[in-house]
């Protein structure tokens, strides 16, 4: 077994080695709320449309065109600034109305998109994958607007990831999702002990 990892390991793609240097480097960015995280981020993306493809993970791969366009959004959002430079976005808490649709939206895309794949392509755990695909959307539209809860349903996308791309021998993936979840733990803590400190 150690030596299969290890040959994977080995024969990692450009691809594969890519995505995870710069979805490391771009969550770490994004919990110490700097604006450089966002390129880092379509990098990473971009890796992940390839990779993918390649795993038969059409909703992941659909995912990830989407993120492209939300990382474009949330450089936009994460730039402005008021007159005196400071960032006219701020970590706060999601209204719990909007917390509700966003759950909302999850069930019913989970179960859509799922459907789908699950009939009209050869995808691998359809529902599952598009239950991940839900949660890590909802995750990273929250992040553009620097709402704490966006690290719960990164650390729950992520579980997921992390759990299906073992299942397809990506090894490198996995550990790249599993110092995800690591990450979005952190990004929790922070975030939360900064929203405490504005509360003061």
């Amino acid at each position: 077994m150690i030596e299969y990892i290890w040959s994977h390991i080995a024969s990692v793609s450009i691809a594969e080695l890519l995505g995870m240097i710069s979805g490391v480097t771009g969550v770490y960015l994004s919990i110490k709320e700097k604006v450089l995280a966002w390129p880092f981020f379509i990098i990473c993306y971009f890796s992940y449309v390839y990779l993918s493809w390649q795993a038969s993970y059409y909703s992941n791969l659909l995912l990830n065109i989407v993120f492209i366009f939300i990382s474009i959004y949330g450089w936009i959002n994460w730039s402005k600034t008021s007159i005196d430079s400071t960032p006219k976005v701020s970590i706060g808490s999601i209204p719990p109305q909007l917390l509700v649709r966003c759950i909302l939206f999850i069930l019913f895309f989970s179960i859509l998109l799922g459907r789908l794949a699950d009939q009209y392509s050869q995808a691998y755990l359809p529902y599952l994958d598009a239950l991940a695909t839900s949660c890590a959307f909802v995750a990273q539209w929250m992040l553009s607007r620097k709402y704490l809860q966006n690290w719960i349903f990164w650390i729950l996308a992520d579980c997921i990831l992390t759990y299906l791309w073992v299942k397809q021998g990506y090894y490198v993936s996995t550990a790249l999702f599993l110092i995800f979840i690591v990450l979005a733990f952190r990004g929790l803590r922070e975030w939360s002990s900064t929203i405490r400190t504005q509360s003061l």
